[in-house]
């Protein structure tokens, strides 16, 4: 299965647990059997037994990095948005910002771009009409922010 269809599942299970759902396995199941109706890629070859070890493994890591972190997340999103407050963006936009803040400081498989990428085509699905703007500005702050944060020690490192 495609990372991006994992990536999917765990942004709405982030946004069920948020509104005070569980957002557990039966939640991880209506969300496959949801994007298998939307058609989205990757989905309609899943069996029951899917979604799989490392997808599974993702999911989770990604689910509980969040929950664990939202002040550390939202503050990292504030900084990068200073005209927007954390309290009055769209629910959709701020689960998306913060799965993809979370790829771009804790996931070290995922490129900054690709978080980006992903994060933007999850608001064009899931949002408003002018969400992926909102959302590939936010994240580009923050991938710039952690590229500048980078740059000292790897030139320490030449």
């Amino acid at each position: 299965m495609a990372r991006s269809t994992a990536r999917a599942a765990v942004m709405q299970m982030i946004f069920e647990n948020l509104a005070g759902g569980e957002g557990g396995e039966e939640t991880l199941q209506m969300v496959y059997e949801a994007l298998r109706e939307e058609g989205v890629p990757g989905v309609a070859e899943i069996g029951q037994k899917e979604p799989g070890k490392s997808d599974r493994a993702y999911i989770t890591r990604v689910l509980e990095g969040v929950l664990n972190n939202l002040d550390d997340l939202d503050a990292e999103i504030q900084a990068a948005s200073p005209r927007w407050q954390v309290s009055r963006m769209a629910k959709v936009d701020l689960t998306i910002l913060r799965l993809a803040t979370w790829e771009i400081l804790h996931e070290a498989d995922v490129p900054g771009s690709v978080a980006v990428s992903e994060a933007v085509r999850l608001a064009n699905r899931y949002s408003e009409p002018t969400s992926g703007r909102f959302v590939n500005g936010v994240l580009g702050a923050i991938v710039r922010k952690k590229q500048t944060a980078q740059q000292p020690v790897q030139q320490e490192q030449n």
